[in-house]
């Protein structure tokens, strides 16, 4: 479609996938608006509504190569300015399904940073785009509707340091607020009421930054992943900019440690001692934060013929994913693509009104990789509460030979490391070239 979509677009949510909607959005509307409750903030420190910040965070390669297109050269200046570069496979030591995985080159780069010190660099590119604009200290307390509720007129904003409410009209909307969205109960009754997909995962993950001499560690990420039933703790240790490292320790139907000692506790309850022994020997340069993931959520707004036009949900908002699987930020990548890939598509401006429905039905499919990675290993617990696919124990079994044949299979590694990153789909591993291979038996070499 040639020249824009639209006078006003607004995005409730300054978060990562706020902001990359918002750059997506310039491509197509004079004026583009985020709406963020934060103040402003243009330095590289943990921002107070977002709780998540000071927690561990990856960026896939699927995400890094949406900010490279998003921002030219932007991956580029994130490694100049002190982010940490990682083969997946080479760099990484990670215990998975009773194995230790052979390591080697596998080319599939990533860069390492620590959620605010992203941000920063992203805030920092949408700056150079005199049609976005960011409105700080705002929230979004209600959309506007047409008469007949069947359109989204803009959004009511309430500002703490103005008197009262303001109206702002504009011709699209884009909710990023996050899992707290308000967009459900704003939406007419019958919108509302669309299905919802929930899996009961009733998860912790706590964090704590750390420093250490890395020259003796022998790798830059180290990971011990759960393996339901029987073990429900997971960790990871994560290195970042300025020599820190973050290390994160996640649990299925546990409660979280509430000191420095529970949580070195849980580290020593898993399978192999490395975190808990990294823990002994580096030095604490943050607090513990804890937070609590009950549910992994998906919006189902496709499967519902009530949803108002000029209104879009994604990030978490639309879907919450296991955050232990690291998807969250590059989905989000993802999704802001789409849409731009949607708007690019659209023959006039008339589509608008119906632009949210194929939207939604794209948006599904995107997710569905992700979201069943996650779940298929949340219900090798029985106590794990939601709907299971019918074909969940197949999957498992699947994935089952696939884990433990990467452990010496360095082509079913590759292949791992590719789909995990959300660059190959799951289909990938019933190439002829990989399936024959999953069941191949190879001796435990592990000690």
């Amino acid at each position: 479609m040639e020249g824009l979509v639209g006078r006003r677009a607004v995005v409730m949510g300054g978060s990562i996938s706020g902001m990359l909607s918002a750059r997506v959005l310039s491509d197509f509307f004079d004026d583009v608006i985020i709406i963020e409750a934060d103040d402003p903030s243009y330095v590289k420190s943990v921002r107070k509504r977002i709780p998540q910040g000071q927690h561990s965070h990856v960026l896939l390669q699927a995400g890094q190569q949406v900010l490279d297109r998003l921002f030219p050269n932007f991956i580029n200046e994130l490694i100049e300015d002190g982010s940490v570069v990682a083969d997946f496979t080479n760099d990484l030591e990670w215990f998975h399904f009773g194995k230790w995985k052979k390591r080697f080159e596998s080319g599939i780069m990533g860069v390492q940073q620590t959620r605010p010190f992203l941000e920063w660099h992203i805030q920092r590119r949408l700056r150079d785009y005199s049609n976005i604009r960011i409105q700080n200290n705002s929230l979004v307390i209600g959309l506007l509707l047409s008469d007949d509720q069947r359109t989204i007129l803009g959004v009511k904003v309430r500002t703490p340091n103005s008197s009262g409410e303001s109206d702002i009209q504009c011709d699209f909307v884009v909710d990023a607020t996050g899992y707290g969205s308000q967009s459900r109960k704003w939406m007419p009754d019958a919108a509302s009421q669309s299905p919802l997909e929930a899996v009961k995962i009733d998860l912790f993950y706590a964090t704590q930054f750390y420093q250490t001499d890395s020259s003796k560690l022998g790798w830059k990420n180290l990971m011990i992943s759960a393996q339901l039933p029987d073990q429900p703790y997971a960790g990871v240790i994560l290195s970042f900019e300025d020599n820190k490292f973050g290390v994160t320790l996640g649990g299925y139907l546990k409660q979280p440690p509430k000191t420095d000692e529970e949580f070195r506790l849980i580290a020593k309850a898993l399978p192999q001692q490395h975190i808990y022994e990294f823990l002994l020997n580096a030095k604490p340069i943050s607090d513990l934060n804890t937070y609590r993931i009950p549910l992994q959520v998906r919006n189902r707004f496709d499967r519902s013929k009530s949803m108002p036009s000029h209104l879009v949900v994604l990030g978490d908002a639309y879907c919450r994913f296991d955050p232990l699987y690291g998807q969250g930020m590059s989905v989000a990548a993802l999704e802001a693509e789409l849409l731009g890939a949607e708007l690019r598509n659209m023959k006039d401006r008339e589509e608008l009104n119906t632009f949210h429905n194929r939207f939604y039905k794209k948006l599904v499919k995107l997710t569905q990789g992700p979201w069943d990675m996650a779940i298929t290993e949340s219900f090798r617990h029985p106590n794990i509460n939601g709907r299971r696919p019918r074909d969940v124990k197949l999957m498992q079994w699947l994935t089952q030979k696939i884990y433990r044949a990467s452990a010496n299979q360095q082509d079913v590694y590759l292949t791992l490391a590719q789909v995990m990153n959300l660059t190959e789909s799951s289909t990938a591993f019933f190439r002829p070239a990989i399936l024959p291979k999953l069941f191949v038996r190879v001796r435990n070499t592990d000690g």
